[in-house]
């Protein structure tokens, strides 16, 4: 029996319906993927916080709460569908934001550090999943005299800040709170500079820029650091991009002054929005859950 040519034309597109529809449930998320998060938090400021995570572009759901064990997060529900926001779209992803804020003064104490590597996140419908979340961490800082003038900085996933030391004073240590989670991911170099003298990279460089960027990584570096009063130091950081992470992270420079008071000088990496590409994107769905992300 022939076929008549509406009919096959009809078939064919029945056929290809179908072979799409099976296509997009095969690469369609089961829950939304949270990238990581690497935030070093202080107590006292109450900020929103914004965390990143991927859905499914038709995915109306949102973020009631979360919860870091006894520290619960509240979102900002200012705006559309609950404060949640479409960042950028991607094929059939969307990188959606959302603000949120934590009152952590209750459970943790004067002087304590409190670490999270898991996240459990409450979505509308009664939705609860648990996420590693990369690492959040909530402790005071104490405010004390700096020996050291903050004169410029930059953010991104290259960063620079320009100090000038007040008197003479010996840099011993420098370090993060996330130096055993992000080894050889998030790098640090010192530069002794002048007064003028500032070096004009693009906040997201490849790992060849930042080889050829001034200054000495931290890893090859013999400390002490002496510095002489009125002398230039440039603290420059680099995260990986393909950690495609946000990141809050305070580098401590430890240290004494020639009168030999101690002293800790904090410098700020702050990496709030993440770029994302459509690879990017994949690799991050891909890490994190069985489905192989195509667009």
């Amino acid at each position: 029996m022939k076929i008549k040519p509406f009919w096959a034309i009809m078939l064919t597109v029945v056929l290809i319906w179908v072979a799409n529809y099976i296509y997009a449930e095969k690469h369609k998320l089961e829950r939304p993927v949270f990238l990581n998060h690497y935030l070093d938090l202080n107590l006292k400021n109450e900020q929103y916080i914004p965390f990143y995570f991927i859905t499914n572009k038709d995915d109306t759901s949102f973020i009631q709460f979360v919860e870091l064990g006894n520290i619960r997060g509240i979102p900002d529900r200012f705006g559309e569908n609950e404060g949640v926001e479409v960042v950028e779209q991607f094929g059939r992803y969307s990188l959606k934001r959302v603000n949120i804020q934590f009152d952590p003064e209750a459970f943790v104490t004067s002087g304590e550090t409190v670490k999270f590597d898991n996240m459990v996140v409450h979505f509308s419908g009664n939705e609860v999943a648990t996420y590693s979340i990369g690492q959040i961490v909530f402790q005071y800082q104490k405010e004390q005299w700096d020996p050291l003038s903050f004169k410029s900085g930059s953010v991104g996933e290259y960063s620079e800040t320009r100090l000038n030391a007040k008197e003479a004073l010996t840099i011993e240590s420098v370090d993060t709170v996330f130096d055993d989670a992000l080894q050889d991911q998030f790098l640090i170099k010192l530069h002794s500079a002048n007064g003028v003298e500032t070096e004009q990279l693009r906040p997201v460089l490849e790992s060849d820029e930042w080889n050829h960027a001034k200054g000495i990584d931290l890893r090859e570096m013999n400390l002490p650091l002496q510095l002489a009063a009125g002398a230039w130091l440039n603290v420059k950081s680099y995260a990986d991009p393909a950690l495609h992470a946000v990141l809050d992270v305070k580098i401590d420079l430890n240290g004494t002054t020639e009168a030999g008071e101690s002293f800790v000088t904090r410098v700020g990496h702050l990496h709030y929005y993440p770029y994302m590409t459509k690879e990017s994107i994949r690799q991050v769905i891909e890490d994190r859950t069985e489905v192989k992300a195509h667009e």
